[in-house]
């Protein structure tokens, strides 16, 4: 099994948000540039509840770099992982207008799977390119903040068997959130729409169209300062069209997120989530969906303001 290296790169990013959390610490001892306080209880724009995404977006002017790392473990049979790590810059244009730039590099390990050649590659998977707007803004008198973003992106490596494929699509995402008690429990879900047109990468003269639809739900808990813990679920809907039609597959994942606020400027964030229920429509007489889906998924990432 190659989990215990899918361990060693999660120790590995650890071990940077260390050592940028040390380097983050000195910088945030300067308290000039700290902003007023809102009057009303806010969830704040750090990751704190695993892949779902709050809705705030960060004050005017900041820039930000992130390296999310998605990995991705165990089909039916054989050795399995896929990681996929992301490198972002963003930038706030104003306190409700979001823009980034991202590029991906992709490893995957393919080893005596059904259906599947074996591989064992690491390669720049493309980019993309993400506006976030605050369609609703939190307030004294509303407690919903809601965003809307759109990603369009390229890619080079096909997800699932890392074989070349040059893919073309995008995420529509909306971002909803709430405070549940101030400054303790806070609720996030996303619901996000990702068609794509690619390479058949097994046939590359054919072109596969597919999408992909998600919701999400999680719920944080503030322990201490900075230190927050979370539970979330994900659903995943796999279509062989554009629309939501010609379901492929379904899947369900449940498991705990870590956030850590190390400082004013840096935050890390976990994530576990194995596959508690899903189902095929190649396999439907078997329990979950490892077709079009994988038997656990992680994040490790690292957030961190530049300015």
């Amino acid at each position: 099994m190659h989990l215990r290296l899918l361990a060693r790169l999660g120790l590995a990013a650890f071990l940077v948000c260390s050592l940028a959390a040390t380097c983050a610490r000195a910088e945030d001892d300067d308290d000039k540039g700290k902003k007023e306080e809102p009057k009303f209880p806010q969830v704040g724009n750090d990751d704190i509840f695993g892949f779902t995404t709050a809705s705030e977006l960060g004050d005017t002017g900041d820039i930000n770099f992130a390296n999310e790392n998605d990995g991705r473990v165990g089909k039916r049979n054989g050795s399995y992982g896929a990681l996929n790590s992301k490198y972002e810059f963003s930038y706030n244009v104003s306190s409700d207008f979001w823009v980034a730039a991202s590029g991906y590099l992709a490893w995957n390990h393919v080893s005596n799977v059904d259906g599947l050649p074996n591989k064992n590659t690491f390669d720049f998977d493309g980019m993309s390119f993400e506006i976030a707007h605050t369609v609703i803004t939190r307030s004294e008198t509303n407690p919903w903040g809601i965003t809307a973003s759109v990603e369009p992106r390229w890619g080079r490596i096909d997800a699932v068997s890392g074989l070349p494929s040059n893919s073309y699509g995008f995420e529509g995402k909306l971002f909803i959130d709430r405070v549940v008690v101030p400054d303790t429990v806070f609720w996030a879900a996303n619901v996000i729409w990702g068609p794509q047109w690619a390479q058949d990468p097994m046939v590359p003269g054919n072109n596969l169209i597919s999408s992909t639809d998600t919701v999400s739900t999680a719920l944080s808990w503030k322990v201490s300062k900075g230190l927050f813990l979370a539970v979330e679920a994900r659903y995943f809907a796999q279509f062989g069209r554009i629309v939501p039609d010609h379901l492929q597959g379904q899947s369900l994942y449940i498991g705990p997120a870590l956030a850590w606020k190390i400082s004013d400027k840096v935050t890390f964030n976990v994530t576990y989530q194995p596959q508690v229920w899903g189902r095929s429509s190649a396999t439907p007489g078997l329990a979950l969906d490892l077709d079009n889906f994988e038997r656990a998924n992680f994040r490790v990432k690292l957030e961190w303001q530049l300015n």
